[in-house]
């Protein structure tokens, strides 16, 4: 990871640059230091044409420790960033094989340049022109030396410094983004929200910004496949091939019913994923309303845009709160008009070939009123059981396939456990969170979190080891007491 003597070409001209410390007009000159690919420079500079007071220019070797760093350092730069320009340097654009040690980013305020070390060895610096350069060397034997963690002005002529010289700076003479846009990877964030935040932290790799919604597919989602191969028989096909069932009698309304935390909501998510479906969720209490004929008109509307949207899908959780059973008694003068629209509304829909389909979920199936549950309503039931062994074994390895583990964890007998405490996909995904935690409190790196000191060498030693998974296994197993 050491990088060697950088060779800078035109030593005469480097150093009268150094001396009269103005903008020489050079082409690239800049570029002379320490990249070795011609591809590499032009990126560079269009990186530098690209930069105003909301973007800033990544150069780097190692994306991920990069934006850990300049995540860890985002209050330094105190102008709001909108755009990052990362430009990936791998070893064989630079020069002589040498290795980019000290990471940077550049970005600008009104007029001037500032510079930003995120380099994960060696500190980055700026070395001032002085009149006693050593022009043979191409090195300073005075001048001014800064790390620049902090961010630091870089100033025409003066020399960027690793462990080694890297190159002489020289502002661009345009402003262009175009060429950044179609060259550079480039992420952006529109939403006022998170430029009012004045940080460029949700601009780096592993950080999704408020806008961002997590994707659900059917291989997120462990020990349900026999739920998942009857949606795709029912759903997920026909909406796929419509033309195959144009003359089916579709089953449109859906019951997922089964123990809490086992993945019902999931699966709809899921499901909409999968067919590319417009996708609807609701709280069956959210239609509970004082005001008299307010419930049933909410019910008409979520139908009504679940047919203008077809291909749609609309969930509804807790489904038994508003559906159960009509029996006369004195709740019925309000239980009973919302269980009569969802009939006329369910009977109106399987009339309609739009593929709009409406998925309920409950705990309690045996609450939700019969006529709901025939054929031509929500005829088609889907049981959520809990996990059984094979269906754990799956749900944690979805949920710990990208955690850290050490070698003493065993996860047959981690399964095992889990299966004998009774727990569902929800405590699965918990425990591997609490292991998480107990790994970070036993390596003792809450201390350097909150010092500030925690690095990437430090994330390296985290792994989840059996004890901490068993302190995790302990306490959930309690709380299901």
């Amino acid at each position: 990871m050491r990088v060697g003597i950088v060779g800078i070409n035109s030593t005469n001209l480097l150093n009268n640059r150094y001396k009269l410390h103005s903008k020489v007009s050079a082409p690239n000159m800049v570029f002379r230091g320490i990249f070795g690919s011609p591809d590499v420079s032009e990126k560079f500079r269009y990186g530098l044409e690209a930069l105003d007071e909301h973007s800033l220019l990544v150069v780097t070797s190692n994306e991920e420790i990069a934006d850990m760093i300049l995540s860890q350092n985002s209050d330094k730069i105190d102008t709001p960033i909108l755009k990052k320009y990362t430009l990936n340097v791998e070893k064989k654009d630079l020069k002589n094989k040498i290795t980019l040690d000290s990471d940077f980013v550049i970005f600008k305020k009104q007029d001037k340049f500032f510079i930003m070390g995120v380099g994960n060895l060696f500190p980055l610096t700026v070395q001032r022109p002085k009149e006693d350069f050593d022009s043979d060397k191409h090195q300073f034997k005075a001048g001014l030396v800064k790390e620049l963690r902090a961010g630091e002005e870089i100033r025409t002529g003066e020399l960027l410094w690793g462990e080694k010289p890297k190159f002489v700076f020289n502002p661009p003479y345009k402003y262009n983004p175009s060429n950044a846009e179609k060259y550079l990877k480039v992420k952006s964030i529109t939403n006022l929200k998170e430029f009012n935040k004045r940080t460029v932290t949700s601009l780096c790799t592993e950080t999704n910004t408020s806008d961002d919604k997590k994707v659900f597919t059917f291989a997120d989602i462990g020990g349900l496949d026999e739920a998942i191969a009857t949606l795709k028989k029912y759903v997920v096909r026909p909406i796929n091939y419509p033309k195959v069932f144009e003359n089916i009698r579709l089953n449109k309304g859906i019951l997922l019913w089964g123990p809490p935390r086992c993945g019902k909501t999931l699966l709809g998510k899921a499901l909409a994923y999968e067919t590319g479906a417009k996708y609807r969720e609701f709280n069956a209490n959210e239609f509970k309303s004082a005001q008299v004929g307010a419930s049933e008109a909410s019910i008409r509307d979520v139908f009504q845009k679940a047919v203008a949207d077809a291909p749609s899908i609309t969930f509804i959780d807790e489904f038994d709160s508003i559906a159960k059973t009509r029996d006369g008694s004195s709740n019925a003068r309000f239980d009973d008009p919302i269980v009569n629209q969802f009939l006329g509304c369910m009977s109106d829909l399987e009339k309609n070939k739009a593929p709009a389909f409406i998925v309920a979920a409950t705990n309690m199936k045996n609450l939700i009123d019969p006529a709901l549950l025939a054929s031509g309503r929500f005829g088609l039931h889907i049981e959520i059981p809990m996990p059984n062994l094979e269906g754990l074994k799956q749900i944690f390895k979805i949920h710990s396939k990208n955690q850290p583990l050490f070698g003493d964890v065993s996860v047959d007998k981690l399964v095992t456990a889990m299966f004998e405490n009774k727990f569902n996909g929800a405590d699965v995904a918990e425990m591997i969170t609490d292991a998480f935690f107990n790994a970070i409190e036993r390596l003792g790196l809450h201390e350097k979190m909150d010092a500030r000191t925690f690095g990437f060498e430090d994330l390296k030693k985290i792994l989840i080891s059996k004890a901490d998974f068993e302190k995790a296994l302990e306490r959930l197993a309690k709380q299901k007491l």
